[in-house]
Formats: C-alpha cells, structure tokens, sequence
C-alpha cells in the first residue's frame, strides 16, 4: 500500500520528510510531491498549502499521479468540543463543511459528512495507545472545515450549534470529499494548537510547532505498525 500524507503547512509535514528515504520529488501545482519510504512504507508527501481547494486538487494528485492507495491528513486545528484541550488530538470519525450551503445537498455527490476510514482510524488508536505521551489526549470526533480561520467566540458558538463538531479546521472536509469521489480510505489527525475563541490567533503562535509534531509524530507510529503487520 502507498500513503498519501497532506500537510497544509510546512511544520506538519517536517519532522516525516526528515524520516523519509526520499527516491522522487515532484513540483506540481506550486509545491513539491515527495516520493519514498518510512519505515519500509512507500509514501507520497506534499504540504498542499491552506484551504479546501488546495486541499483537494494535492489530494486527488497524490491518488491519481502518485498511486497512493490511501490519504491521511495530518496538522493543526480549534478545539470546539467540550473538554477538548490544548494540544489534544482528534482522529476524524466524519468531515464535513460549515461554510457550505445547504442546497449543495441536491447535488452530487449529496453528502454533509464523509465518513472515515475505520481501518486507519483503529491503526490511529493502536499508535496513540502505544505512545505515553497520548494518554488521556485523543478522541474520535466529527471534524469540520470551512475557508475561514475560526478566531472569535461569535463564530465558533455559531459552528457548534450548527454542526457539534469536536475541532475546526480548513482542509479536512476536502481531502474527505476528494477520497470519497476516488473510493479511497482517508482519515484526519488533527492536534490542537488553539481553542477557536477570541485568543486563538496568540494561541496558534505558540502552540502550533508542538501541535505540528504530535500529529506527525502518530502518522510516523501508524507506518511502523502498519510494517509490523
């Protein structure tokens, strides 16, 4: 199986590009696709840059020129569940859009929410359960993503009453959406580097290194698990 690993910023994909036996990088669509292994996995890895456009057009590159067989998207995100924390982690159960309109439900492909996938979510769990740093620190949850960075109390207690997710954040949904129309597993792992609310932008500037590392960090355990099956 070849993985696909999307991170939108250069701090989430750094610390698996430094593990990587790099054979191939690609420029494509203003970024680089790199081809390798970790732990003895064939993986392709691109930053694809914020938002849900460059989400998805990275995502159905690295499944329809680079053959992965599988996507998982790493990074940051707000926290919006109750009891959820700082550099917390939130493996996807679901990803859907907040700033979608509901009439894009008539069309194809006619989903609010796209569900993950539950072999790669139960690989998720095994790898944070094996890193003692993740106890007590992870979650499933629904994951919701909109082109907006949620920063004031206002609009994150409108996201919630309209869609009870358990983190927010801008590529998720998309690189769901795209695994969907390629009939691709996908799974999210998002690390809390802000609460969403009126001080996330101080927040972010001082969690998001940390956040970055985390998810990476269990992307890495999933891949050497994933070579001792």
């Amino acid at each position: 199986m070849k993985w696909g690993i999307l991170g939108a910023l250069d701090a989430e994909i750094e610390l698996i590009r430094k593990e990587m036996t790099i054979t191939a990088e690609t420029a494509l669509f203003g970024t680089v696709y790199y081809e390798g292994m970790v732990h003895g996995q064939q993986i392709v890895l691109v930053c694809c840059g914020v938002g849900k456009v460059n989400a998805a057009v990275c995502a159905a590159a690295a499944i329809d020129k680079f053959g992965a067989d599988c996507i998982v998207n790493i990074g940051i995100a707000g926290a919006m569940g109750h009891g959820l924390h700082i550099l917390d982690v939130v493996i996807s159960s679901e990803v859907g859009f907040h700033d979608q309109d509901p009439v894009m439900l008539k069309y194809y492909p006619k989903h609010d929410f796209f569900p993950a996938d539950q072999v790669l979510a139960d690989l998720c769990d095994r790898a944070c359960a094996e890193l003692p740093e993740m106890a007590g620190r992870y979650r499933h949850g629904r994951i919701v993503s909109g082109d907006r960075f949620v920063s004031d109390t206002e609009t994150k207690q409108s996201i919630n009453e309209r869609f009870a997710p358990a983190c927010v954040e801008m590529e998720g949904a998309a690189i769901g959406h795209a695994a969907y129309m390629y009939e691709k597993p996908y799974l999210v792992i998002r690390t809390m580097s802000d609460a969403a609310d009126d001080a996330a932008d101080e927040t972010y500037d001082n969690f998001i290194e940390e956040a970055a590392r985390t998810s990476a960090t269990i992307i890495l355990k999933m891949l050497d698990l994933s070579a001792q099956a």
